[in-house]
This record gives structure tokens, sequence and C-alpha cells, in this order.
């Protein structure tokens, strides 16, 4: 495979158009997330859903001005094949057709994730049966998109520190009916039906310091490794980056950084995926709360961005409009008060909060990102 920078071209070029669009006359506005990432050579989208934008025409316009990148709500596998001859990909279309015609990339997660496996897969008669299967959904939706995806998180948390395996992997029906090879298999067919895009890792839970996460970073490196030894095909890894007011207490600039050295090192790009901000053990006091919430993002931000490999910056939706954590069914996320959480950068009126202007500011501070190489083509 040829060397490609790992900013894609089409990314700065929506950046620059992007920044643009703003005339002299317009210099006093402020600038949208997307182009004070586009300005150090980075890319900013969301995780996006078609149901609110339709829905919403507010949020639609909001989305459209501040995200350059989409991450669809429906992508997962369950979602796209629900029985093994039914492939429903006209609702991705629709998606990926709105991102572009707001001249926005488009990320696809996820191919394979354990939680979002389909029901039959598990009634598969044997090994064999489950391999192709899984070969034919990561072929067939890769394909689909060929060309066209600024990047895949190919499998998603596949690590359980504490799960009982030696290796750390999390067990689920894929390890059960095909083995550890299950995610060697997807990064291959991954990169032979669309060898243009980005094949990324995902996972959550490593920001921070402590046992349990310098023991999943481990398990993650070995997991690299292994890969780079079985010339298994990746570029990049995802943080999800659910970070928390309350965990930034565990939260140490230096010795994360010293975690990105380690996957850059590895010749490996890092994606910010799925960044928000719990905000439970944040006072009830809206302005002291949000203050926090700001102050976790720009800390957070301050030390990822501050490296050359990080590149992409997603936040799991702009609006406390919408979110997992507002959704109050996560106990980790759910506030004792039971006060409505502010997770995200705007408010539900869809008015910039504290965390909008923190992680403009921590864009905006950014150093130019540079040329970083894919892992597979210093192989």
């Amino acid at each position: 495979m040829t060397e490609a920078p790992a900013i894609s071209r089409r990314s700065l070029l929506l950046g620059a158009a992007a920044i643009a669009a703003c005339p002299p006359s317009r210099a006093a506005e402020p600038a949208s997330l997307r182009a004070l990432a586009a300005a150090s050579g980075l890319t900013f989208g969301s995780y996006l859903d078609m149901d609110d934008l339709r829905a919403q025409p507010d949020y639609a316009a909001l989305a459209a001005r501040e995200a350059g990148l989409m991450v669809s709500a429906r992508m997962d596998w369950d979602h796209l094949q629900p029985a093994p001859a039914l492939h429903e990909l006209a609702g991705v279309d629709a998606d990926f057709a709105w991102a572009q015609a707001h001249g926005m990339g488009f990320r696809g997660h996820a191919l394979v994730w354990g939680e979002r496996a389909p029901a039959w897969f598990a009634a598969l008669p044997d090994r064999a049966a489950a391999v192709a299967a899984l070969e034919d959904h990561v072929a067939l939706t890769c394909r689909h998109f060929a060309g066209r995806m600024h990047s895949w998180d190919v499998v998603n948390e596949a690590i359980l520190v504490g799960g009982g395996r030696a290796d750390g992997l999390r067990p689920h029906v894929f390890l059960d009916k095909i083995g550890p090879d299950y995610l060697d298999i997807a990064f291959r067919v991954a990169r032979d039906s669309d060898p243009a895009t980005t094949l990324v890792y995902n996972e959550f839970g490593v920001e921070f310091a402590g046992t349990e996460q310098h023991a999943k970073r481990r398990v993650l490196l070995a997991l690299l490794d292994g890969f780079n030894k079985r010339g298994t095909p990746i570029d990049a890894v995802g943080l999800q980056s659910h970070i928390s007011v309350g965990e930034m207490a565990r939260f140490e600039a230096a010795e994360f950084r010293g975690f990105l050295d380690e996957i850059a090192a590895r010749g490996l790009e890092i994606m910010l995926t799925e960044l928000d901000c719990v905000d439970k053990a944040a006072p009830a006091d809206i302005a002291a709360r949000d203050g926090a919430v700001a102050d976790a993002y720009r800390r957070y931000l301050d030390a990822a961005l501050a490296h050359p490999a990080v590149t992409t910056i997603v936040t799991w939706g702009l609006s406390d409009r919408s979110s997992w954590i507002v959704s109050g069914t996560e106990p980790e996320a759910r506030r004792d008060d039971g006060q409505r959480p502010r997770p995200l950068p705007f408010d539900t009126g869809l008015k910039p909060k504290p965390a909008y202007r923190a992680i403009a500011e921590a864009l905006r501070n950014a150093p130019g990102r540079g040329a970083i190489r894919r892992a597979a083509a210093a192989r």
C-alpha cells in the first residue's frame, strides 16, 4: 500500500472551504469548530442522529455549521443485517447523502462490536460459518462505501481487564464462535475491501491514571504489537474519551502524553472518537457545573492535541438535547440530585456553553499536525 498522509486530502479541502466561506465582512463572527480544527490540520466532527436532524431544523443547521465529519447512529451490524440474507444500507446511504450535502466527511462506527452482534450470529453451526458471515458483512459494507469513508472503527471495545482471559480480550459471541483471530480477519477484509480508508481499533477506559486503566493500556498495546507481528493492517487507534468531572482528579497530562507516545511509536494515528463529559460529580449550580465541565474538556484536549499523532476529534453529540449521558439509563452518568446532565458543547437551546469555548480554545491553540504516516505504509 502506498504511503498517504493520515489527514485526508478531503478533510483539508473541506476545512479550507469552511474557512473560505466566511467573507471578511463577517470576520467578527466566531469561527466554527470545524474551521478552527482545520486551521490546525485537524478534523472535528460529531455523532449525529438523522431522526434528530429531520425533526429539529435548528439542530441540523448547528450540526452543518460546526461539524466537518459525521458519525451515523445506525451503522452497527445488528442494524444493517437483522437477518442473514438481509442487508439494509438505505438508511446509512441517506445519512451519507446528508453529510455530503453539507460538506462533511463520513465515519463508520462500528463494523464489529460484541454488543451489537446480530441475534442470528450465535446460532451459526460452526466456526467456518461464523468466519464466512463475518467476512461477508465486513466486505459488503466496506465495498459499498469504498473510497467514500473518512475512517472505519473496524473493531470496537474488544478488551476487558479482569474478564478471565490471559490475553485480556472481552468474552462475547465473536470470540466464542471464531476465536481471537476474529480481529485479524475483520481488519484484513476491511483493508482488502476498501484500501483507501483509515482502519481504526476503538476502545474506552484508557484515558486516566489508575490500576485498571493502566492494565487496559498494556493489553491494548499488546494487541497492537500482535497485529504488527501478524501483519494485520491497522492505521489508527480510537480513544473514546468519555471523560468525567469526577475522574479528572486522576488525569495526569504528562503520563497520558506518554501513552500517546507509545501508540504513535507503533506508527499509528490517534483519534478522539466519542468525546463528552459526565457531570455527575459537578456542583448543582449551573454556572459552577458548566465551569467544571469546561475545565475537564480544556485539560484533556490541551494534553491530547499537543501530540502530533492526534488527527481527529469527534464529540458524541453536540447538544444536551440528546446524549447517552442525558438519557439517565447508565448509573455512572446519572446525577444523584436528579438534575438533567449538561455534558456537551451546546445547551438544549443550542446556545454555546463554556464547554464550547474550552473546545474552541483548545483547537485554536493546537499545534499544526505535520505529516503522520500510516503504520501499514511502513510495513
